[in-house]
């Protein structure tokens, strides 16, 4: 062993308790056991070395990344503790210092492959995209055994580079070689739903849960895909799912609540954006260092931005007629975010066509509107449209009529389908030559008895 002759046989006998509390999965123990055998002989490397991964069980990033560092002084030619320490500066985010770390690593053992990769994704972190793909191309020709795991975090730099063919094949290759990888089938299910491949995304979420039935990520997208299928019980089911869990997550209320929407179901809608809304509030009182305690220990799911979730309880609230909370909202909106074309446009639309004269206000319509076309370049033609409505409430039937048609054109650009919306468009442009403003027909019959909607 390591030890010197004074006091080697508890010395000894310590530091093997400690490893034997780390593989019952006890680092509270560990700690105790190592610190007692380095009060013994303060110069054995192992010994911090092996603290550190007790630290790290318990999520002490600071305390394990001091204990390599002691091992490194100790024995400054140790690959292994070099190694470790690169680990841990990543999940750190100290990138530049875990390059570092790799690099002398692999200095000192070449045949430490998997650093390669840890590099590559210090690489990818840090913004260097080409180094990283070099680093991973490198790790996946040296180890080929452990290739499944590497395509897989390369495929996600390619999705961050979105180039979404390169990494969907990543995907595909690394699950031909390890079909039991659910986090490329949730990988895979999320590329989808960026290419709007809605029926394969829930296939691949539920790929992913048949083998992590739990797992809150592969439920939630998984629910969102059946909202684009419009399969709203479903996605429903899937949210009960993830919150009969995990109680605080923002992000299965706001899915919820647009299934919610899908049914009529306002009220329980807009309960739904209100709990999101609350939790996401509380969660960003968390402290930075709080949440970097909670990195990495925590499967947390992706958290819609709060003017999303103000917007969409807005539009739950036009939906069910209360036009004045709708407003409200997307005013909180405009507050999170004053550069959003979409809270701009809602504003434009309820105060150009609301059928509660107390409501609409032409001259704030017109405004918003233009600010929706100018922050969406002019391209948009849903906003093009409601700046035609505002004109109209306006009294500005000829500015109408030139902004109704020119949505129409920019829709005729889309193709089929839009044909439902292209109707609409149609209906309004007549109504604006005959020198008519629009007016949105009211909330749906059934929007004050939750619970009656169909999907």
């Amino acid at each position: 062993m390591f030890w010197g002759p004074p006091r080697a046989g508890e010395a000894d006998d310590l530091f093997r308790r400690g490893q034997q509390a780390l593989a019952n999965d006890d680092p509270r123990e560990a700690i105790e056991c190592f610190t007692r055998a380095i009060r013994l002989r303060p110069d054995a490397a192992v010994v911090y070395r092996y603290r550190a991964y007790a630290h790290g069980r318990l999520g002490d990033r600071i305390s394990a990344l001091n204990d390599l560092d002691a091992a490194i002084r100790l024995q400054p030619n140790d690959a292994q503790t070099y190694a470790d320490r690169a680990a841990e500066l990543f999940a750190q985010q100290a990138y530049d210092q875990a390059i570092s770390d790799c690099d002398r690593a692999l200095e000192l053992d070449p045949a430490r492959v998997g650093l390669y990769a840890l590099r590559a994704r210090c690489h990818a972190a840090s913004g260097d995209s080409s180094r990283a793909l070099a680093d991973f191309a490198e790790a996946i020709a040296r180890d080929p055994d452990n290739a499944a795991q590497y395509r897989l975090w390369r495929a996600e730099l390619y999705g961050e580079c979105e180039d979404y063919a390169a990494a969907m094949a990543d995907c595909d290759a690394a699950l031909r070689q390890n079909p039991q990888l659910a986090a490329a089938y949730k990988l895979r299910g999320r590329l989808r739903q960026i290419q709007q491949q809605w029926a394969d995304s829930a296939a691949d979420f539920s790929a992913a849960l048949n083998l992590q039935p739990d797992d809150p990520f592969a439920l939630l997208g998984r629910a969102a895909a059946y909202l684009f299928l419009h399969q709203s019980h479903a996605a429903l089911a899937d949210c009960d799912a993830v919150l009969a869990r995990r109680p605080d997550c923002a992000e299965a209320y706001a899915i919820r609540g647009q299934a919610y929407v899908q049914l009529h179901q306002f009220d329980a809608a807009i309960a739904d954006y209100t709990a999101a809304l609350q939790q996401v509030l509380k969660d960003d009182r968390i402290t930075k260092a709080q949440k970097a305690a909670i990195a990495g220990h925590t499967a947390i799911p992706r958290q819609t931005p709060l003017v999303d979730l103000y917007n969409a309880r807005g539009h739950a609230e036009y939906l069910r007629g209360h036009y004045d909370a709708a407003v409200r909202d997307h005013i909180q909106a405009l507050k999170c975010d004053p550069y959003n074309p979409y809270t701009f446009n809602q504003l434009a639309w309820i105060w150009a066509t609301c059928p509660d004269p107390e409501v609409r206000n032409g001259s704030r319509a017109r405004d918003c509107a233009t600010r929706a076309c100018e922050l969406s370049e002019w391209r948009e033609p849903n906003h093009l449209d409601t700046l035609a409505a505002a004109y109209a409430e306006c009294g500005e039937f000829d500015a109408a009529v030139q902004w109704e048609t020119r949505a129409i054109e920019l829709l005729q650009q889309q193709g089929e389908a839009a044909a439902a919306t292209l109707a609409e468009y149609q209906t309004r442009l007549a109504g604006y030559r005959q020198r008519k403003p629009y007016r949105i027909p009211g909330p749906p019959p059934d929007a004050a008895a939750p619970g009656q909607g169909a999907n």
